[in-house]
């Protein structure tokens, strides 16, 4: 199937359309980043989308999508996807010629980057400078929820040097690199030495459309419960404050959230998608403690129009619109975010004005701006 601006496009300049390959890291599940995948394979279901290893878990969303994975894929499951394939997966990619193709589009943190487009142009749509080299070594360094095994960890610190200056040499591969948010913009510059555009990744905007009649009451956040999303900020800050606050999703820091909560905070898991908008609808606001390099979760409690308290840093400054999609707190402490929540008041902001903003990150966004820039480029 065509697209319109790729036919405009070949009937203008009588050209065959461009010949095309999607590149990524891996594919598990149903996260962020395969929504970034999942709509290049929308945008151009014709290109092969090549990748180290492939866990659907279930989903259906690459049902009929041509897969080719490396030979990790080989591996037993719990493998694949092991912080000790870094290594392995750096010569996979660094040593991928993708020859025949007019464009190739990488998307991802990691080693996608390092592949080679001999034969046409390699585009990079970069989540963000690999965390672990360069933007924050020290949360997988260190012993923790989130960091890495033991092993690994001691691997990282001897190998640091190298691995970084391989990611550095692979960050020159790509011929233009896109952000996915202006601080992953600078970040780019600050790490890799280079320009780069922005393209703002797709948020599945429609899951959460509802028709807006629920009474408001009390708070939300939701995700995956790990150390960096700072739900114990959100959780202490309703504490202190005596607001209500509905904590939705899982995690390895469940348990410790729910012993520091008090009785004005409630957790929802195992949540349905109709249940899910049903919970965001009716909060008077999403909490957003976190500094992330998008943070797609914001976008998404737009969509269902309710305004976010966020955090004033990372891809939030891009996202909220402050006084009209929402507000900000200047420090990740629990009496500032408290402060914030006892003077909200959720009726100043304009339901309307916060869908229309939600609406600038939509999937079909997502895919009219990348086509419009394979356009240009091809």
């Amino acid at each position: 199937m065509k697209n319109d601006i790729l036919t405009k496009h070949e009937t203008r300049n009588t050209k065959k359309p461009p010949k095309i390959a999607i590149v990524t890291n891996w594919i598990t599940g149903v996260g962020g980043a395969e929504r970034v995948i999942y709509q290049l394979h929308r945008a151009f279901p014709e290109a092969p989308i090549y990748t180290a290893t492939y866990e659907p878990k279930g989903s259906t969303l690459f049902k009929g999508a041509d897969i080719r994975t490396s030979w990790m894929q080989k591996l037993p499951t719990p493998l694949r996807k092991h912080q000790l394939l870094t290594i392995p997966r750096q010569w996979y990619f660094g040593h991928l010629k993708l020859k025949g193709y007019d464009l190739v589009i990488s998307a991802g943190s990691s080693e996608e980057k390092a592949v080679r487009a001999p034969d046409g142009k390699h585009v990079n749509i970069c989540y963000t400078p690999t965390l672990q080299y360069w933007v924050k070594p020290d949360n997988y360094l260190k012993k923790g929820a989130d960091s890495v095994n033991l092993l690994w960890r001691l691997g990282l610190r001897i190998l640091m040097p190298y691995v970084r200056l391989w990611d550095l040499k692979a960050s020159k591969r790509p011929d233009t690199m896109l952000a996915i948010s202006t601080e992953v913009q600078k970040r780019i510059k600050k790490y890799y030495g280079r320009r780069s555009d922005i393209l703002y990744p797709p948020c599945d905007i429609e899951r959460f459309t509802n028709e807006g009649r629920a009474p408001r009451d009390g708070f939300v956040t939701f995700g995956r419960q790990v150390t960096h999303k700072r739900f114990d900020l959100a959780i202490q800050a309703c504490n202190e404050a005596n607001k209500k606050l509905v904590v939705i999703g899982d995690g390895p820091e469940h348990g410790r959230l729910k012993a520091m909560a008090g009785p004005t905070i409630e957790f929802k898991t195992n949540v349905s998608d109709a249940q899910m908008v049903e919970f965001v609808s009716r909060a008077e606001a999403f909490i957003f403690p976190n500094e992330e390099d998008f943070g797609i979760v914001a976008v998404e409690a737009q969509a269902s129009g309710i305004p976010v308290i966020a955090y004033r840093a990372g891809g939030a400054l891009d996202t909220v619109t402050e006084g009209v999609t929402g507000e900000f707190f200047d420090e990740q402490t629990v009496s500032c975010l408290a402060d914030t929540l006892k003077n909200f008041n959720y009726k100043l902001y304009n339901r309307a004005a916060i869908l229309e903003n939600a609406n600038k990150f939509s999937s079909n966004t997502f895919r009219d701006k990348l086509l419009a820039y394979v356009n240009g480029i091809s």
